[in-house]
């Protein structure tokens, strides 16, 4: 019986190559302990599906306890049966009473047709079809959770990835679902995995699956509250130059963030979807922090549509259920508005991240590098006089700040004198002008004055000042969930 049993076990560890291969770029050398290595799709004793197409197993990622599965598509084409689901539902069982994290990758067809169920004498307790779905909901803000798109990913297979905190695609997956037509037949629908990514449903495209194991065990590594810290960058002394002389004139937020940050600490998540907000982690004198920034480099200036709205939304839903600091770079000309921004739903979703923001618990730092107009800088950084303002508002001396634009405010009160121009050049004379009285009353010295802000800085002591911050408020998990993080 032993030399059987032996034999079986040869067989499925020889069999499931890409699947394993795939666990073992992700995991510590040999750390993996595998469950139901010997799950089959069926009973027999020479049943050929290795592991029933699903390894699955806990393992450590740079000596962290991981719980990590593999769908393999050597096995049924990576469907779903009764058995490979239970041995994903042991490893949320293990995250839910662990807290550890779940990273799975996905490639497969979904349910498995014709899927039986084992035959007597062996007992099966009776189990609802979306009991999977209900777990990873479960674990939603309570244990981090990673999935990577890689191959052609349907149905079931597709809905982990939506249920988990993060996705990773591989450059050659696609997504979709399997349908069926009396006039056409069995067809699969699917779109690659670009699409999914200027949608907001993948956050990371990569390579292939070594370069996926290889960001998801950098995404874990920010589950980790300090470490030591690799430095500032070396374009941190000259950081105030990023900004342009020339008010007008845009500038890539991420330099910044990239030149604030640890060296080569910035991570960022969901690059093609809502391209006005940035959102990356990223390490500040080795403490892990969540930034989210306007992007004034984009198509809309750093406005906040719709798009950019639910993608700050989320990722301080994020932050704040896995107790990540927040830090928000200001740079905003305030929220998207006409027919197109209405189409979109701003009316709705620009709610999202000043709703977020009122119900987070950690620490927030805000940083203003030049404009902030109108109910833009609420989404932000919060409201000035709410129960959870920032720790800390700080400001460069390039700060601009109004109720609305300052040359919107201009043809709102100079209407008169510049209708009655004789020619634009004086038109805009009037304009400007009048805007930049205003931009004088509200910016650099007078701003702090005011306490607008807790400080206005050089920008050189932006990391200093963070970071001792950081170093005063630890952080810790509570013993109940805070809350899910809102689905895709």
């Amino acid at each position: 019986m032993l030399e059987q049993i032996l034999a079986a076990r040869r067989r499925a560890t020889d069999s499931a190559g890409p699947a394993r291969d795939r666990l073992a770029a992700l995991l510590d050398p040999e750390s993996l302990v595998e469950i139901g290595l010997l799950a089959g799709a069926s009973s027999a004793e020479e049943d050929s599906a290795a592991a029933d197409g699903l390894v699955a197993g806990a393992g450590l990622v740079d000596g962290r306890p991981v719980l990590a599965a593999s769908y393999d598509r050597n096995v049924r084409d990576g469907t779903q049966s009764d058995r490979n689901t239970r041995k994903l539902l042991r490893l949320i069982y293990l995250a839910t009473r662990h807290r550890w994290p779940l990273v799975c990758f996905v490639d497969g067809d979904g349910a498995r047709l014709g899927d039986p169920l084992p035959p007597p004498p062996i007992a099966v307790g009776p189990r609802g079809r979306w009991d999977l779905l209900e777990g990873l909901a479960e674990l939603s803000g309570w244990a981090p959770t990673i999935a990577v798109v890689s191959g052609r990913v349907l149905d079931g297979n597709a809905s982990i990835a939506m249920l988990s905190d993060f996705v990773i695609g591989t450059q050659d997956a696609a997504m979709g679902a399997r349908t069926f037509s009396s006039d056409r037949g069995d067809q699969i629908v699917q779109r690659g995995v670009e699409h999914f990514a200027r949608d907001g449903h993948v956050d990371l495209i990569v390579a292939d699956d070594e370069a996926a194991a290889f960001a998801a065990r950098r995404y874990l590594s920010y589950q980790v509250p300090h470490v030591a810290s690799t430095g500032p960058s070396p374009a941190y002394e000259r950081v105030a130059e990023l900004i342009p002389q020339n008010r007008r004139r845009a500038y890539d937020m991420r330099k910044v963030l990239n030149a604030v940050a640890d060296q080569e600490s910035v991570f960022e998540l969901g690059a093609l979807w809502g391209t006005s907000m940035i959102t990356a982690f990223a390490r500040i004198d080795g403490y892990t922090v969540g930034m989210f920034a306007n992007q004034p480099n984009s198509a809309r200036a750093g406005a906040i549509d719709a798009a950019a709205a639910d993608k700050a939304a989320r990722f301080i839903e994020l932050c704040d259920a896995y107790e990540h600091p927040l830090v928000s770079f200001i740079d905003n000309p305030g929220y998207m508005v006409g027919p197109d921004a209405e189409r979109e739903g701003i009316a709705r979703h620009h709610a999202r991240p000043l709703a977020a923001l009122q119900h987070r618990s950690v620490s927030l730092y805000s940083v203003q590098l030049r404009k902030a107009y109108g109910l833009g800088p609420y989404a932000m950084s919060g409201f000035g006089s709410s129960r959870v303002t920032p720790d800390l508002r700080l400001a460069w001396p390039s700060v601009e700040s109004g109720g609305m634009s300052l040359e919107g405010a201009a043809y709102l009160v100079k209407r008169k004198e510049i209708l009655a121009a004789e020619t634009p050049a004086e038109a805009r004379a009037i304009r400007d002008t009048y805007a930049d009285t205003l931009r004088d009353a509200a910016s650099g010295l007078r701003a702090a004055r005011s306490f607008a802000f807790d400080d206005v800085i050089d920008p050189t002591e932006t990391r200093a000042v963070i970071g001792a911050m950081l170093a005063r408020t630890p952080t810790s998990f509570g013993p109940a969930k805070k809350h899910p993080i809102d689905p895709r």
